[in-house]
């Protein structure tokens, strides 16, 4: 019988992470990308000068011989590579399948539209609090295959698993998975909701804890498993052993059915939308067994990650808020609504980018509540100006620079500038953070 012989599609830091494990199983491989030059070609050679590399295409010939094609969540199921391998019944799976495959510690898996990365991060900071070992990874982070081979025995996996990751999944079986929320994203790549949310839907497959949002009927577990335990949660009062708000005497409450655990007001992380975060976060953390006092005790301190919802500055009475991960419709309703209920002026909304095929006008209703006016930049701001500029006075900017000194002069003591763009950013900055980096510095620099 041959050696098992695989083919890694796409370059980039999962393929590299890919790479490394394979060659730590003395397992040969090959690597496929689809660009003729793709990002980090020098740094792959050097690591692994005898390793042949197909760009672009791949000879027909050449599937005979594979075992499996190991691919990266960026490489979509319907190219060519992908089609003409499953038409030859070739296995096509990803490194989420990798570490599934071999780890035996419990997994926590989350997805969802927004909010991924807030949920996990704390879920993994409640780990550590409760002193176990913990490897925080997946849509965030590093590779899980580094971290699967890095020396340390984990007590505990938190994945952020994208719809991308979940469509290369098959043995993934979470102690507890949840869907935060579905919003339209990536139709460009899914084609449809539904295809979207069927995605989504992997998580739950073989989770001993299936946590949905009560609000989103969309985030529903769509099968029956009568071996897992559904839980809830939501912004309204709990039932029985499921995870909402009480409200008492005036002050709301994070509650686990009658068991009030922490008023929101002494939350560092604000809006509605991040009451539902930390209510998700809990509810997975009692799935594995974490306390309410190691719940707390995070929650208390938790200031939130980087360019979702991040406080900038304060100037003339004006709250600048960096919301760069806002790269969808969802997760730009999620800050307007969540910081706009909680003050007393307006929102002046930076927004614009790459679209991703979404339908603008979802956005009515979150601005008529809460916005005073919008400057628009990037690939898609005629189609977001054509769908909206019959609800908020609308301003164009050619760049970032410009955006920031017009959302200036529009703003009010009391108002809020918020960058939450509803769009990807790759049509003029590297990814988010770059778009973030770039916005924070503009408004520190006024």
């Amino acid at each position: 019988m041959s050696s098992p012989f695989y083919l890694i599609a796409g370059l980039g830091k999962t393929g590299l992470s890919i790479a490394r494990y394979l060659r730590r199983r003395n397992v040969l491989f090959a690597v496929f990308d689809t660009r003729l030059e793709p990002a980090g070609m020098d740094d792959f050679y050097a690591e692994f000068p005898d390793v042949t590399v197909y760009l672009n295409d791949f000879p027909v010939s050449g599937y005979a011989a594979l075992t499996g094609i190991i691919s990266s969540p960026g490489i979509a199921l319907d190219t060519p590579l992908m089609q003409r391998a499953m038409a030859h019944d070739i296995p096509v799976f990803g490194d989420i399948e990798c570490l599934a495959r071999e780890v035996l510690a419990p997994i926590v898996a989350i997805t969802g539209t927004n909010g991924k990365s807030t949920v996990t991060t704390l879920v993994g900071e409640m780990a550590k609090a409760a002193g176990i070992s913990v490897a925080v990874a997946g849509n965030i982070g590093t590779p899980v295959l580094d971290l699967l081979d890095d020396g340390t025995s984990y007590d505990l996996w938190v994945l952020e698993l994208s719809s991308f990751q979940l469509d290369l999944v098959t043995s993934l079986s979470p102690i507890a998975a949840t869907i935060l929320n579905v919003t339209p994203d990536h139709l460009d790549r899914h084609h449809s909701l539904d295809a979207y949310r069927a995605s989504k839907q992997r998580v739950y497959h073989r989770a001993k804890t299936r946590l949905y949002n009560r609000e989103d009927s969309q985030s529903y577990p769509q099968s029956n498993d009568p071996q897992s335990v559904l839980v809830s949660f939501g912004e309204d009062e709990p039932v029985s052993a499921n995870w909402g708000l009480i409200e008492t005497d005036g002050v709301v409450y994070l509650a686990y059915g009658q068991t009030r655990l922490l008023p929101v007001n002494e939350l560092r992380i604000k809006g509605s939308h991040n009451w539902a975060n930390a209510l998700a976060a809990c509810a997975l953390a009692h799935a594995v067994g974490i306390s309410f006092d190691d719940m707390i005790g995070v929650l208390k301190r938790f200031s939130g990650l980087p360019h979702r919802s991040q406080w900038v500055r304060t100037m003339d009475g004006v709250d600048w808020i960096n919301d760069s991960k806002g790269t969808n419709i969802g997760a730009t309703i999620s800050a307007i609504s969540g910081i706009g209920g909680a003050m007393q002026g307006k929102i002046v909304l930076i927004a614009g980018g790459q679209g991703k095929g979404a339908d603008f006008t979802t956005l009515r209703f979150a601005l008529t509540d809460y916005v005073r006016s919008m400057v628009l930049l990037g690939e898609d701001a005629d189609l977001m100006e054509k769908a909206l500029v019959d609800v908020v006075p609308i301003v164009r900017a050619s760049n970032l620079d410009e955006a920031v000194l017009l959302a200036k002069a529009q703003s009010q003591p009391g108002d809020v500038v918020l960058l939450s763009p509803a769009c990807a950013s790759l049509d003029m900055f590297r990814d988010f953070n770059h778009r973030g980096d770039v916005f924070t510095a503009k408004v520190n620099a006024l």
